[in-house]
């Protein structure tokens, strides 16, 4: 003879039904965590992001080591993200490159230039990431004229 419980449990995963227990019920994993605009007192009143927009110490090591700069020569590179985060790209490891210096201001006016053209929906967001990707042959690449 089957006991109640076996047959409960028969009946459940005949009818395919998906009970959760109580004590999983509408857990927000994100309740209470920083990962959105949020206020600080050192910040007063203002809102700011937690969101992660420029590769740390670490992670730029790791790439100048990768890419086989001389430690020597590490002042004259930075690490950004090839994709900005503020064009829509992540802040994984795999999305970073070295630049040197004067060609990651170039591609920070671009990525500017880019953002605003975005903002006023000249452009979608596919074409601003495809032109930051494709930066040095970006007609704003080409260098501004002086008046």
């Amino acid at each position: 003879m089957l006991k109640p419980v076996t047959i409960v449990c028969v009946v459940i995963s005949t009818l395919n039904l998906h009970l959760t227990p109580s004590f999983a019920k509408d857990k927000n994993p994100y309740k209470g965590t920083s990962s959105g605009p949020a206020r600080n007192e050192g910040h007063g009143r203002a809102l700011y992001t937690t969101e992660k927009k420029h590769p740390d110490k670490a992670e730029r090591n790791a790439v100048f080591q990768d890419y086989g700069i001389p430690k020597d020569q590490w002042k004259n590179y930075v690490a950004v993200y090839r994709v900005p985060v503020s064009l829509g790209g992540s802040n994984i490891y795999s999305n970073i490159e070295a630049l040197l210096k004067n060609q990651a201001n170039i591609k920070s006016r671009i990525e500017k230039q880019l953002l605003t053209k975005l903002r006023s929906k000249e452009i979608t967001l596919d074409e601003a990431q495809l032109r930051i990707l494709n930066w040095q042959t970006d007609p704003l690449a080409a260098p501004q004229s002086q008046k």
